[in-house]
């Protein structure tokens, strides 16, 4: 390695380019973690310079390049390994400039062009002009910023063809020129003493050229890229797993031996993983207490469905290198990046369903009961295994009904990760999958691993207060599954649109409206305890108020005008405005007490029992 001191002027004079691989990720500097301290310190700079005060170069880290060959008219290209945050927003900085300096009439427009674009012969002036070739991600973005030449322009081209909705991708490096034009317009226009604003646009370019600098650093025939890369940073912006993970699968297709027919690095950065730079994979999604984006979490599950053991997030990289070099699982780059793809269609349905199916469904259920880390034997059933139809469906039906009696038991979740790995690694290489799940399901013994039986569940169905004990939406959804199971084939086919609420048909403050079974009006919970005055028939009442057979599902305006009204009035409101199959049995529920309240829980615990057999 060979390092010189580089200021941002010199990086960029005479004919360059700095080719930054297709597999690096996109352009992420933003104002508040590292453009707001790029300003300030050039800011600083030039407001000395203006004082007539001494200067010395100040430092912004350092970038790593190495030296690409070229061919006849070809420009001189470097690779950039490290750095390429910097120096693009250096270039994305120049435009600004030039265009500020441009609206304002100065020379310095011109000048600055020399450190923007490349002029003379070259081979292909349609891409050699440009100083920073970024990934094909950002490529748009500072063509345009390069082509446009005005802020005017820029707004123009960034509505028309670079939207995120248009593009699946966040401009921003448009949104960094946009906050230096910014900035440097407003710094010019200030008064500062007496100065001219063509004194300031001179120390503002004296200052790039002599204050702010790094040091470049230029590989030689033996350096190894992917070490420096593994161990350098950029500015305080944490490279994520699947940063350093891009970065190793491709620098290994570039080192890979290539017959005739086969692909080179950029076409199979362009068929495989391009999707994963788009704005879809990079939204963060809650697993547990974090968030993570998508694609950090797509690979940390197809790792552990790989190995059949669990992954921390934080060493994903790690692990992934670990297992491709020691277990070499894939013949080439190709085959790797074809079986990523794979998986991650399935995941992609997972976290987000586009059509109704039996995977969508269960997704659906996952993302209620936040039961994440199935995820790992999803991938294998549906990536690995390839179930489908008839199938997938008791797959995912016996795992439904795991997750859902152990949830209404009252079960923990702490060990899931665990066991869904275990069943990952028992059912691998096995045939007949779907049962095999089955049995290995009815298995586990003791409160961390059991599928509840009939009459554990129907226990806990009919007596533990499920109101108090899971979150409204879970309960919504069991009341929902239930609803479509009521409908007959005499039925029509109804889709329910409308935002539904639980509503306690014996409301919780029962009162003042709903006399005991001897007709005395009953003290409200508190007061009987403030009070100590027991009443053994409130007791019993309270013991049933809260269990699912005295819930049902309402809009929220039926929902509020109902409210804690008397069952003579709740009773034809709920039968006349309420379309659900759920609701129409009430008509043959002339008074609604806690034996009403059991009877209909029984109800409810028939179908229940046919939607999630054990």
């Amino acid at each position: 390695m060979k390092p010189f001191s580089r200021s941002v002027i010199e990086l960029f004079d005479g004919k360059k380019r700095y080719v930054i691989p297709m597999f690096q990720r996109q352009y992420v500097w933003r104002e508040d973690r590292q453009l707001g301290r790029m300003w300030d310190d050039l800011k600083a700079r030039t407001e000395q310079r203006l004082d007539n005060k001494t200067t010395s170069p100040h430092f912004l880290g350092a970038i790593v390049i190495s030296l690409l060959p070229t061919f006849g008219r070809q420009v001189q290209a470097y690779d950039v390994i490290d750095g390429q945050q910097r120096l693009t927003t250096f270039q994305v900085l120049l435009n600004a400039f030039r265009d500020v300096a441009r609206a304002l009439k100065s020379e310095f427009a011109d000048e600055l062009n020399k450190y923007i674009v490349n002029e003379g012969i070259m081979e292909d002036k349609a891409v050699e002009r440009y100083k920073v070739w970024p990934t094909q991600v950002d490529r748009p973005q500072m063509k345009a910023l390069v082509d446009c030449g005005s802020q005017e322009g820029v707004v123009t081209i960034e509505k028309a063809e670079l939207g995120k909705k248009k593009t699946g991708v966040e401009p921003i490096m448009i949104t960094a020129y946009h906050y230096f034009h910014c900035q440097i317009r407003e710094f010019i226009a200030e008064p500062f003493d007496e100065t001219s604003q063509d004194e300031r646009i001179e120390a503002l370019f004296h200052a790039l050229k002599h204050d702010l600098a790094l040091v470049s650093i230029e590989l030689e025939g033996g350096d190894d890229p992917q070490v420096i890369f593994e161990t350098l940073n950029g500015f305080n912006e944490p490279l994520l797993p699947t940063d350093l993970m891009r970065n190793f699968v491709f620098q290994r297709a570039y080192r890979e031996k290539r017959g005739e027919g086969d692909k080179t690095p950029d076409e199979l950065y362009n068929e495989y993983w391009l999707p994963f730079d788009h704005h879809f994979w990079k939204r963060e999604e809650k697993q547990g207490r974090l968030k993570r984006p998508r694609v950090d979490l797509f690979f940390q599950h197809f790792l552990a469905m790989k190995q059949a053991t669990d992954i921390n997030v934080g060493r994903l990289y790690h692990d992934y290198k670990i297992w491709i070099e020691t277990e070499k699982p894939y013949a080439s780059v190709e085959d790797e990046l074809k079986d990523n793809v794979h998986f991650a269609g399935v995941y992609k349905k997972m976290i987000t369903p586009e059509e109704p199916s039996e995977l969508s469904d269960f997704a659906g259920m996952l993302n209620i009961f936040d039961v994440k880390t199935i995820s790992p034997l999803i991938l294998f059933l549906c990536g690995e295994v390839g179930l489908q139809g008839t199938a997938l469906q008791q797959a995912l039906q016996a795992l439904e009904s795991f997750l859902i009696r152990r949830a209404v038991c009252g079960l923990t979740t702490k060990n899931y990760n665990r066991l869904f790995l275990q069943l990952v690694e028992g059912l691998r290489g096995k045939s007949d999958v779907e049962s095999q799940l089955k049995t290995e399901l009815l298995k586990g013994e003791g409160d961390a691993v059991v599928w509840p039986d009939d009459a554990v569940f129907s226990l806990a169905w009919l007596t533990h207060r499920l109101y108090n004990d899971m979150p409204s939406i879970r309960l919504q959804y069991i009341l929902k599954r239930i609803e479509q199971a009521k409908r007959s084939a005499m039925n029509e086919d109804i889709h329910i649109k409308s935002s539904l609420t639980l509503e306690h048909l014996m409301p919780v403050t029962w009162e003042n409206h709903w006399p005991l079974p001897d007709g005395h009006m009953s003290k409200t919970a508190w007061v009987r305890l403030l009070e100590d005055t027991p009443d053994l028939d409130a007791d019993k009442r309270d013991q049933v108020i809260h269990t699912i057979g005295n819930l049902t599902l309402l809009t929220q305006p039926l929902n509020s005008s109902l409210q804690n009204g008397p069952w003579i009035e709740k009773q034809p409101e709920i039968t006349k405005q309420s379309a659900l199959a759920l609701n129409r049995e009430f008509l043959d529920y002339p008074k609604w007490n806690e034996d009403m309240i059991k009877e209909r829980g029984q109800s409810l615990l028939a179908h229940a029992l046919a939607i999630w057999p054990r």
